[in-house]
């Protein structure tokens, strides 16, 4: 199931769901004996997904010799990731994990993959590229490697959540398959997110069920009130169902606010360019 001998298997399937504080508070249950690296690593991934970067920040020095933790300090800043990685620390499967999602989040998307194909059989990796084969628009290799994984870890939370995210890339029958998969994971697991809510919207919009998407959001947005993905739909949601300027407006400034660099901004911002050039193009 994973590279590792798995005493974070709840955790680490909490924290791919987005239950951050209870993945907090299964880790410190745990005891002492277990590996206090891999134990640090989603604890302040866990951080992050609620939005502390302050916190990880200031415990993690940037002087660091581990380089797990180095690895999760470069994904709280979000900045450029030094390729000249050590061998040593290439044959952990957590530190691919973390840096992978750093060059990810960089656009460094063929890097990424690099790395995470080198542990073909541990459950964070796969997902990891699953996500970055649905983000570059190759659906077909996500589909294969999800069938890959089916061999061996079907049942396991986070390789239904690939399941799930790659029958909504592939849309048409797949988007019931995927509404059903995301509430089984939300009662499987006994945690409501804001993650999964979203996810159950997003299904929904897609299927043109604009009302049961909009309550999906409502929820999410209850259980969080600054995720960006959320926000991002909400905005969407609006525009679909003929909501207020003001309401979008609204929706738009606190997405901006608490994720400047989302992909729903930055594409926003890049149309708004590209309209403004063809504008000035047609008033020469």
């Amino acid at each position: 199931m994973s590279d590792i001998v798995d005493d974070f298997y709840t955790a680490r399937n909490l924290l791919y769901l987005g239950a951050y504080p209870q993945a907090l508070s299964n880790l410190a249950t745990l005891p002492r004996t277990v590996d206090a690296t891999e134990r640090q690593s989603l604890q302040y991934r866990a951080y992050l997904g609620q939005g502390n970067q302050a916190l990880v920040l200031s415990e993690i020095p940037a002087t660091t010799t581990n380089a797990v933790l180095q690895a999760i300090r470069n994904l709280a800043l979000k900045g450029p990731v030094d390729l000249t990685f050590d061998p040593v620390s290439l044959q952990n499967p957590t530190f691919v994990a973390i840096t992978a999602q750093t060059l990810s989040s960089a656009g460094q998307t063929d890097d990424a993959l690099r790395i995470l194909d080198m542990h073909p059989r541990n459950l964070e990796c796969t997902l990891l590229m699953v996500a970055i084969y649905l983000k570059i628009g190759r659906l077909d290799l996500a589909q294969k490697l999800v069938a890959r994984v089916r061999q061996w870890a079907e049942d396991a939370p986070i390789a239904q959540l690939a399941e799930a995210w790659t029958a909504l890339a592939q849309g048409g029958l797949k988007y019931n398959e995927a509404y059903y998969v995301f509430v089984e994971l939300a009662q499987a697991s006994a945690v409501s997110t804001a993650r999964l809510f979203c996810s159950l919207a997003v299904v929904k919009l897609h299927l043109g069920q604009y009302e049961e998407a909009q309550a999906h959001l409502q929820s999410a947005l209850e259980k969080d009130p600054n995720d960006p993905d959320t926000l991002a739909n909400l905005v969407v949601c609006a525009s679909l169902t003929a909501q207020s300027p003001e309401v979008r407006a609204r929706y738009l400034s606190q997405l901006a606010h608490v994720a400047p660099k989302h992909p729903f901004i930055t594409d926003l911002e890049q149309a708004s360019a590209r309209f403004d050039s063809a504008l000035a193009t047609m008033a020469k």
